[in-house]
Protein backbone atom coordinates (compact mmCIF):
# COMPACT_ATOMS: atom_id res chain seq x y z
CA UNK A 1 0.00 0.00 0.00
CA UNK A 2 1.84 3.24 -0.92
CA UNK A 3 2.90 5.63 1.97
CA UNK A 4 1.01 8.65 3.24
CA UNK A 5 2.11 11.06 5.34
CA UNK A 6 0.78 14.53 7.07
CA UNK A 7 1.50 17.89 6.71
CA UNK A 8 1.08 20.75 9.16
CA UNK A 9 0.49 24.06 8.17
CA UNK A 10 0.76 26.34 11.76
CA UNK A 11 -0.31 23.32 13.44
CA UNK A 12 -3.20 22.26 11.63
CA UNK A 13 -3.42 19.11 9.38
CA UNK A 14 -3.49 20.72 5.96
CA UNK A 15 -3.65 17.40 3.90
CA UNK A 16 -2.37 13.79 2.93
CA UNK A 17 0.68 13.84 0.68
CA UNK A 18 0.75 10.80 -2.10
CA UNK A 19 4.17 9.31 -2.30
CA UNK A 20 4.71 7.70 -5.81
CA UNK A 21 5.38 3.71 -4.88
CA UNK A 22 8.16 4.44 -7.15
CA UNK A 23 9.81 6.68 -4.90
CA UNK A 24 8.65 4.61 -1.29
CA UNK A 25 9.33 1.27 -3.19
CA UNK A 26 13.23 2.66 -4.18
CA UNK A 27 13.95 3.86 -0.66
CA UNK A 28 12.96 0.93 1.28
CA UNK A 29 15.49 -1.30 -1.29
CA UNK A 30 17.82 1.11 -0.73
CA UNK A 31 17.89 0.95 2.73
CA UNK A 32 17.27 -3.11 2.77
CA UNK A 33 20.78 -2.91 0.21
CA UNK A 34 22.26 -1.09 2.60
CA UNK A 35 21.93 -2.76 6.30
CA UNK A 36 22.31 -6.16 3.84
CA UNK A 37 25.82 -5.16 2.44
CA UNK A 38 26.78 -3.42 6.19
CA UNK A 39 25.84 -7.10 7.46
CA UNK A 40 28.14 -8.42 5.50
CA UNK A 41 31.07 -6.01 5.71
CA UNK A 42 30.78 -6.69 9.20
CA UNK A 43 31.05 -10.57 8.98
CA UNK A 44 33.80 -9.99 6.59
CA UNK A 45 35.37 -8.31 8.89
CA UNK A 46 34.88 -10.84 12.05
CA UNK A 47 35.49 -13.30 9.96
CA UNK A 48 38.77 -12.11 7.66
CA UNK A 49 39.77 -8.64 9.03
CA UNK A 50 43.03 -8.28 6.87
CA UNK A 51 40.54 -8.55 3.49
CA UNK A 52 37.94 -5.84 5.01
CA UNK A 53 37.94 -2.79 3.15
CA UNK A 54 34.72 -1.82 5.39
CA UNK A 55 34.88 1.31 6.93
CA UNK A 56 32.27 3.47 8.46
CA UNK A 57 32.40 7.21 9.41
CA UNK A 58 30.46 10.35 10.90
CA UNK A 59 31.02 14.08 10.80
CA UNK A 60 29.13 16.99 10.99
CA UNK A 61 28.58 20.99 10.14
CA UNK A 62 26.48 23.32 11.28
CA UNK A 63 25.78 27.31 11.54
CA UNK A 64 24.75 29.33 14.24
CA UNK A 65 23.86 32.81 12.52
CA UNK A 66 21.58 35.81 13.66
CA UNK A 67 20.29 37.97 10.76
CA UNK A 68 18.50 42.00 11.19
CA UNK A 69 16.14 42.97 8.63
CA UNK A 70 15.34 46.52 8.45
CA UNK A 71 12.36 46.13 6.72
CA UNK A 72 8.93 45.32 8.72
CA UNK A 73 6.59 45.00 5.41
CA UNK A 74 9.38 42.59 3.55
CA UNK A 75 10.25 39.07 5.26
CA UNK A 76 13.51 37.46 4.40
CA UNK A 77 13.86 33.96 2.33
CA UNK A 78 16.87 31.99 2.53
CA UNK A 79 15.46 29.48 0.22
CA UNK A 80 11.72 29.00 -0.44
CA UNK A 81 11.88 24.96 1.18
CA UNK A 82 12.08 27.47 4.41
CA UNK A 83 10.37 29.88 6.70
CA UNK A 84 10.48 33.41 6.38
CA UNK A 85 11.88 35.54 8.95
CA UNK A 86 9.02 36.33 11.20
CA UNK A 87 10.97 39.30 13.56
CA UNK A 88 13.53 42.04 13.02
CA UNK A 89 16.02 39.56 14.54
CA UNK A 90 15.93 35.89 13.71
CA UNK A 91 18.24 32.83 14.31
CA UNK A 92 15.87 30.78 12.22
CA UNK A 93 17.26 31.85 8.65
CA UNK A 94 21.09 30.47 8.97
CA UNK A 95 21.16 28.17 12.15
CA UNK A 96 21.25 24.77 10.97
CA UNK A 97 23.07 21.43 12.15
CA UNK A 98 23.57 18.82 9.55
CA UNK A 99 24.74 14.95 10.56
CA UNK A 100 26.27 12.85 7.40
CA UNK A 101 27.43 9.17 7.93
CA UNK A 102 29.71 7.56 5.32
CA UNK A 103 30.05 4.18 4.96
CA UNK A 104 32.76 2.19 2.43
CA UNK A 105 32.14 -1.28 1.81
CA UNK A 106 34.80 -2.23 -0.72
CA UNK A 107 37.16 0.48 -3.12
CA UNK A 108 34.23 0.69 -5.54
CA UNK A 109 31.05 0.94 -3.36
CA UNK A 110 30.27 3.06 -0.91
CA UNK A 111 26.84 4.64 0.80
CA UNK A 112 25.93 8.62 2.02
CA UNK A 113 23.23 9.47 4.17
CA UNK A 114 23.18 13.27 5.38
CA UNK A 115 20.41 14.33 7.70
CA UNK A 116 19.83 18.54 7.77
CA UNK A 117 17.78 20.28 10.55
CA UNK A 118 16.58 23.72 9.79
CA UNK A 119 13.57 25.99 9.96
CA UNK A 120 11.72 24.07 7.06
CA UNK A 121 8.43 24.94 5.67
CA UNK A 122 7.61 21.61 5.99
CA UNK A 123 7.55 19.47 9.26
CA UNK A 124 7.72 16.14 7.47
CA UNK A 125 10.97 13.85 8.79
CA UNK A 126 11.35 12.51 5.02
CA UNK A 127 12.49 15.59 3.68
CA UNK A 128 15.24 16.68 6.61
CA UNK A 129 17.09 13.59 4.68
CA UNK A 130 19.00 15.23 2.03
CA UNK A 131 21.42 12.89 0.83
CA UNK A 132 20.88 8.73 1.07
CA UNK A 133 22.24 7.33 -1.71
CA UNK A 134 24.73 3.98 -2.98
CA UNK A 135 27.50 5.01 -5.26
CA UNK A 136 29.42 2.14 -7.35
CA UNK A 137 32.66 3.11 -8.73
CA UNK A 138 33.76 0.06 -11.59
CA UNK A 139 36.69 2.14 -12.20
CA UNK A 140 38.48 5.46 -11.70
CA UNK A 141 36.70 7.20 -14.77
CA UNK A 142 32.79 6.16 -14.02
CA UNK A 143 30.45 6.39 -10.42
CA UNK A 144 26.71 5.55 -10.52
CA UNK A 145 24.84 6.91 -7.19
CA UNK A 146 21.39 5.59 -6.65
CA UNK A 147 18.76 7.00 -4.55
CA UNK A 148 18.48 10.37 -3.09
CA UNK A 149 21.47 12.52 -4.57
CA UNK A 150 21.97 16.52 -5.29
CA UNK A 151 21.10 17.61 -9.06
CA UNK A 152 24.56 19.24 -9.15
CA UNK A 153 23.23 22.13 -11.43
CA UNK A 154 25.19 24.80 -9.49
CA UNK A 155 28.46 25.01 -8.02
CA UNK A 156 27.55 24.86 -4.03
CA UNK A 157 24.79 21.83 -5.09
CA UNK A 158 27.02 18.78 -3.05
CA UNK A 159 27.77 21.43 -0.16
CA UNK A 160 24.62 23.95 -0.29
CA UNK A 161 23.87 23.49 3.48
CA UNK A 162 27.71 23.51 4.77
CA UNK A 163 27.77 27.44 5.53
CA UNK A 164 31.73 26.46 6.61
CA UNK A 165 32.48 25.49 2.93
CA UNK A 166 31.76 28.59 0.89
CA UNK A 167 32.73 32.17 1.68
CA UNK A 168 29.70 34.08 2.46
CA UNK A 169 26.86 33.73 5.05
CA UNK A 170 24.52 32.00 3.01
CA UNK A 171 24.26 30.88 -0.55
CA UNK A 172 22.94 33.96 -3.02
CA UNK A 173 19.06 34.18 -2.72
CA UNK A 174 18.94 35.84 -6.07
CA UNK A 175 20.67 32.76 -7.36
CA UNK A 176 19.29 29.92 -5.10
CA UNK A 177 16.35 30.44 -3.40
CA UNK A 178 14.11 29.53 -6.51
CA UNK A 179 16.19 26.32 -7.16
CA UNK A 180 16.15 25.10 -3.56
CA UNK A 181 12.88 23.24 -5.12
CA UNK A 182 15.04 20.80 -6.98
CA UNK A 183 18.12 21.02 -4.90
CA UNK A 184 17.48 17.05 -4.63
CA UNK A 185 16.13 14.06 -6.45
CA UNK A 186 15.20 10.93 -5.68
CA UNK A 187 16.62 8.68 -8.77
CA UNK A 188 19.64 7.74 -10.28
CA UNK A 189 22.90 9.61 -11.86
CA UNK A 190 25.86 8.86 -13.79
CA UNK A 191 29.06 10.69 -14.44
CA UNK A 192 31.83 9.95 -16.29
CA UNK A 193 35.39 11.94 -15.84
CA UNK A 194 38.51 12.16 -17.82
CA UNK A 195 41.85 14.27 -18.21
CA UNK A 196 41.70 16.32 -21.66
CA UNK A 197 43.83 19.39 -22.31
CA UNK A 198 45.43 18.80 -18.90
CA UNK A 199 42.56 19.41 -16.91
CA UNK A 200 39.86 17.00 -15.73
CA UNK A 201 36.33 16.87 -17.69
CA UNK A 202 33.29 15.79 -15.48
CA UNK A 203 30.23 14.98 -17.42
CA UNK A 204 27.08 13.50 -15.45
CA UNK A 205 23.35 12.53 -16.47
CA UNK A 206 20.64 12.54 -13.50
CA UNK A 207 17.05 11.18 -13.95
CA UNK A 208 14.65 11.10 -10.95
CA UNK A 209 11.50 12.31 -9.16
CA UNK A 210 10.97 15.36 -6.55
CA UNK A 211 8.72 16.83 -4.18
CA UNK A 212 9.39 20.06 -1.70
CA UNK A 213 6.75 22.06 0.08
CA UNK A 214 7.70 25.51 -0.34
CA UNK A 215 6.64 29.04 1.25
CA UNK A 216 6.13 31.79 -0.45
CA UNK A 217 4.36 35.37 -0.38
CA UNK A 218 2.48 34.17 3.18
CA UNK A 219 1.21 31.09 1.48
CA UNK A 220 2.31 27.28 1.48
CA UNK A 221 2.52 25.01 -1.58
CA UNK A 222 3.28 21.23 -2.31
CA UNK A 223 4.63 20.58 -6.14
CA UNK A 224 5.75 17.04 -7.38
CA UNK A 225 7.95 16.94 -10.28
CA UNK A 226 8.14 14.28 -12.04
CA UNK A 227 10.91 13.46 -15.10
CA UNK A 228 13.77 15.78 -13.83
CA UNK A 229 16.61 15.24 -16.50
CA UNK A 230 20.17 16.98 -15.61
CA UNK A 231 23.18 17.37 -17.26
CA UNK A 232 25.83 18.63 -15.87
CA UNK A 233 29.29 19.54 -17.67
CA UNK A 234 32.41 20.58 -15.18
CA UNK A 235 36.02 21.19 -16.73
CA UNK A 236 38.84 21.71 -13.99
CA UNK A 237 41.94 23.72 -15.51
CA UNK A 238 44.54 24.62 -12.32
CA UNK A 239 43.16 27.18 -10.36
CA UNK A 240 40.51 27.38 -12.97
CA UNK A 241 36.42 25.48 -12.78
CA UNK A 242 34.19 25.87 -15.19
CA UNK A 243 30.49 24.83 -15.18
CA UNK A 244 27.60 24.43 -17.28
CA UNK A 245 24.36 22.81 -16.05
CA UNK A 246 20.82 22.11 -17.66
CA UNK A 247 18.06 20.63 -16.94
CA UNK A 248 14.37 20.06 -17.55
CA UNK A 249 11.05 19.30 -15.22
CA UNK A 250 7.53 18.44 -15.57
CA UNK A 251 4.99 19.49 -12.87
CA UNK A 252 3.20 16.26 -11.65
CA UNK A 253 0.79 17.69 -8.67
CA UNK A 254 0.25 20.69 -7.45
CA UNK A 255 -1.74 21.75 -4.37
CA UNK A 256 -1.60 25.74 -4.23
CA UNK A 257 -4.50 28.18 -4.10
CA UNK A 258 -4.60 27.99 -7.55
CA UNK A 259 -6.45 25.55 -7.70
CA UNK A 260 -9.58 26.70 -6.88
CA UNK A 261 -8.96 29.35 -9.60
CA UNK A 262 -8.50 26.30 -12.38
CA UNK A 263 -11.88 24.60 -10.92
CA UNK A 264 -13.85 28.10 -11.23
CA UNK A 265 -12.03 29.12 -14.95
CA UNK A 266 -13.34 25.71 -16.08
CA UNK A 267 -16.71 26.41 -14.95
CA UNK A 268 -17.41 29.71 -16.86
CA UNK A 269 -18.97 28.65 -19.94
CA UNK A 270 -17.12 29.15 -23.31
CA UNK A 271 -20.03 31.11 -24.57
CA UNK A 272 -19.71 33.98 -21.65
CA UNK A 273 -15.75 34.17 -21.34
CA UNK A 274 -13.73 32.67 -24.81
CA UNK A 275 -10.54 33.18 -22.89
CA UNK A 276 -11.62 31.61 -19.66
CA UNK A 277 -9.69 27.91 -20.46
CA UNK A 278 -7.26 29.38 -22.26
CA UNK A 279 -6.60 31.38 -18.46
CA UNK A 280 -6.97 27.96 -16.87
CA UNK A 281 -4.32 26.16 -18.60
CA UNK A 282 -1.79 28.75 -17.91
CA UNK A 283 -2.37 28.76 -14.49
CA UNK A 284 -2.59 25.18 -13.51
CA UNK A 285 0.45 23.56 -12.95
CA UNK A 286 0.37 19.58 -13.69
CA UNK A 287 2.01 19.14 -17.48
CA UNK A 288 3.43 22.40 -17.45
CA UNK A 289 7.05 22.04 -18.14
CA UNK A 290 10.15 24.04 -17.33
CA UNK A 291 13.54 24.15 -18.09
CA UNK A 292 16.68 25.50 -16.43
CA UNK A 293 20.39 26.31 -17.80
CA UNK A 294 23.43 27.57 -15.61
CA UNK A 295 26.99 28.23 -16.42
CA UNK A 296 29.54 29.06 -12.83
CA UNK A 297 32.36 29.71 -12.82
CA UNK A 298 35.52 30.09 -10.27
CA UNK A 299 38.89 30.93 -10.08
CA UNK A 300 41.26 30.46 -6.74
CA UNK A 301 44.48 31.13 -6.41
CA UNK A 302 46.90 32.81 -4.16
CA UNK A 303 45.24 35.45 -2.15
CA UNK A 304 41.92 36.21 -4.93
CA UNK A 305 39.01 33.89 -4.89
CA UNK A 306 36.46 34.59 -7.73
CA UNK A 307 33.13 32.99 -8.08
CA UNK A 308 29.97 34.00 -10.59
CA UNK A 309 26.78 31.71 -11.75
CA UNK A 310 24.37 32.65 -14.56
CA UNK A 311 21.06 31.16 -14.54
CA UNK A 312 18.06 30.53 -16.83
CA UNK A 313 14.58 29.24 -16.37
CA UNK A 314 12.34 28.98 -19.77
CA UNK A 315 8.85 28.87 -18.50
CA UNK A 316 5.15 29.05 -20.41
CA UNK A 317 3.87 28.34 -16.90
CA UNK A 318 1.81 31.75 -16.30
CA UNK A 319 2.30 31.51 -12.11
CA UNK A 320 6.34 31.20 -12.52
CA UNK A 321 7.43 33.91 -15.67
CA UNK A 322 10.82 32.84 -17.27
CA UNK A 323 13.66 35.09 -15.93
CA UNK A 324 17.36 35.36 -15.60
CA UNK A 325 19.71 35.51 -12.62
CA UNK A 326 23.47 35.56 -11.58
CA UNK A 327 26.01 36.84 -9.75
CA UNK A 328 29.78 37.65 -9.20
CA UNK A 329 31.53 37.54 -6.27
CA UNK A 330 34.96 38.60 -5.50
CA UNK A 331 37.34 37.82 -2.97
CA UNK A 332 40.65 38.95 -1.61
CA UNK A 333 42.35 37.08 1.52
CA UNK A 334 44.47 38.84 4.21
CA UNK A 335 46.17 36.05 6.72
CA UNK A 336 43.05 34.14 7.87
CA UNK A 337 40.82 36.92 6.93
CA UNK A 338 39.16 36.95 3.35
CA UNK A 339 36.94 40.05 2.39
CA UNK A 340 34.79 39.78 -0.27
CA UNK A 341 31.91 41.76 -2.13
CA UNK A 342 28.88 40.27 -4.16
CA UNK A 343 26.79 41.86 -6.74
CA UNK A 344 23.88 39.63 -7.71
CA UNK A 345 20.72 40.14 -9.90
CA UNK A 346 17.47 38.78 -10.53
CA UNK A 347 14.63 39.83 -12.89
CA UNK A 348 11.60 38.38 -15.23
CA UNK A 349 12.69 38.21 -19.10
CA UNK A 350 8.92 38.80 -19.62
CA UNK A 351 6.08 40.48 -18.90
CA UNK A 352 3.26 38.39 -17.63
CA UNK A 353 0.92 37.13 -20.20
CA UNK A 354 -2.63 39.54 -20.35
CA UNK A 355 -5.76 38.39 -20.54
CA UNK A 356 -8.96 40.72 -21.66
CA UNK A 357 -11.60 41.57 -18.89
CA UNK A 358 -14.45 39.21 -19.59
CA UNK A 359 -17.14 41.42 -21.98
CA UNK A 360 -20.24 39.79 -20.13
CA UNK A 361 -24.12 40.49 -20.75
CA UNK A 362 -26.08 42.55 -19.03
CA UNK A 363 -29.11 40.61 -18.56
CA UNK A 364 -26.85 37.82 -16.17
CA UNK A 365 -27.38 37.92 -12.74
CA UNK A 366 -25.40 40.42 -10.24
CA UNK A 367 -24.16 37.16 -8.46
CA UNK A 368 -23.05 35.66 -11.49
CA UNK A 369 -21.30 38.67 -12.95
CA UNK A 370 -19.58 39.56 -9.33
CA UNK A 371 -18.30 35.81 -9.56
CA UNK A 372 -16.53 36.13 -12.44
CA UNK A 373 -15.20 38.99 -12.58
CA UNK A 374 -13.92 37.84 -8.85
CA UNK A 375 -12.69 34.72 -10.43
CA UNK A 376 -11.13 37.25 -13.68
CA UNK A 377 -9.26 39.39 -11.13
CA UNK A 378 -7.83 36.69 -8.71
CA UNK A 379 -6.50 34.93 -11.96
CA UNK A 380 -4.70 38.54 -13.02
CA UNK A 381 -3.34 38.87 -9.31
CA UNK A 382 -1.74 34.88 -9.55
CA UNK A 383 -0.32 35.75 -12.78
CA UNK A 384 1.47 38.99 -11.51
CA UNK A 385 2.52 37.55 -7.79
CA UNK A 386 5.51 35.64 -8.91
CA UNK A 387 6.63 38.83 -10.54
CA UNK A 388 10.56 38.91 -9.69
CA UNK A 389 12.71 42.02 -9.83
CA UNK A 390 15.80 43.22 -7.60
CA UNK A 391 19.16 43.91 -7.36
CA UNK A 392 21.76 42.89 -4.03
CA UNK A 393 25.21 44.17 -3.20
CA UNK A 394 27.41 42.57 -0.55
CA UNK A 395 30.27 43.70 1.72
CA UNK A 396 31.14 41.10 4.18
CA UNK A 397 34.18 39.53 6.20
CA UNK A 398 34.81 36.15 6.50
CA UNK A 399 37.74 35.23 9.63
CA UNK A 400 38.84 31.75 9.98
CA UNK A 401 38.87 31.56 13.54
CA UNK A 402 40.04 27.76 14.02
CA UNK A 403 40.73 25.16 11.00
CA UNK A 404 36.97 23.89 11.55
CA UNK A 405 35.46 26.65 12.63
CA UNK A 406 34.97 30.17 10.88
CA UNK A 407 33.01 33.39 11.42
CA UNK A 408 31.17 35.59 8.75
CA UNK A 409 29.88 39.08 8.84
CA UNK A 410 27.69 40.17 6.37
CA UNK A 411 26.23 43.35 4.80
CA UNK A 412 23.45 42.96 2.26
CA UNK A 413 21.45 45.92 0.61
CA UNK A 414 18.66 44.90 -1.61
CA UNK A 415 16.69 47.37 -4.02
CA UNK A 416 13.24 45.75 -4.64
CA UNK A 417 10.79 46.37 -7.24
CA UNK A 418 7.31 46.98 -6.36
CA UNK A 419 6.24 44.94 -8.90
CA UNK A 420 8.61 42.35 -8.40
CA UNK A 421 8.67 41.27 -4.70
CA UNK A 422 8.14 37.50 -5.15
CA UNK A 423 11.52 36.65 -3.42
CA UNK A 424 9.98 38.03 -0.25
CA UNK A 425 6.87 37.34 1.85
CA UNK A 426 5.24 40.35 2.75
CA UNK A 427 3.44 42.07 5.81
CA UNK A 428 1.52 44.11 3.45
CA UNK A 429 1.41 44.53 -0.51
CA UNK A 430 4.29 46.86 -1.37
CA UNK A 431 3.11 49.96 -2.71
CA UNK A 432 6.48 51.52 -4.16
CA UNK A 433 10.06 50.45 -4.52
CA UNK A 434 11.57 49.09 -1.34
CA UNK A 435 15.33 49.18 0.11
CA UNK A 436 16.04 46.67 2.74
CA UNK A 437 19.09 45.85 4.60
CA UNK A 438 20.65 42.97 6.40
CA UNK A 439 22.92 42.47 8.92
CA UNK A 440 24.30 39.06 9.27
CA UNK A 441 26.69 37.48 12.37
CA UNK A 442 27.24 33.47 11.37
CA UNK A 443 29.83 31.11 13.42
CA UNK A 444 29.69 28.20 10.90
CA UNK A 445 31.98 24.37 12.06
CA UNK A 446 32.71 21.36 10.96
CA UNK A 447 33.57 18.14 12.92
CA UNK A 448 34.02 14.74 12.90
CA UNK A 449 32.83 11.98 15.42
Amino acid sequence: MPEKRTNKLNGIPDKIVYIPPLIVGGITLLLLALFSVVGQAQARTHDHPEQSEFNLSFSGFGTLGVVRSSSDDLLFHREFSMNASDSEYSFKPDSLLGLQVNADFTESLDAIAQVVIKDRASDATLDSLELMFLRYRPNRDWAIRLGRTSTDLYILSEYRNVSYAYLWSRPIPEFYAISSSIAKIDGIDISYTHNIGGGSWETKLAYGNTHSLLAAQNSRFDIDLKNVFALTSIYTWDDWIFRFAATSVEVDELDFITNDLVKSLNLVPNSLWPEARALAQSIDGPGQKLQYYALGLQYDHMNWVIQSELGYIDSDWGILQSFYNGYLSVGYRVDEMTFYSVVAYIDNSEEPASYASPQLPDQLSTELLAGINTVYEGSVQALSASKIEQTTFTLGLRWDLYPNISMNFQWDHSWVDHSGAAMWSWTQEPVGDAEVDLLSINFSFIFNL
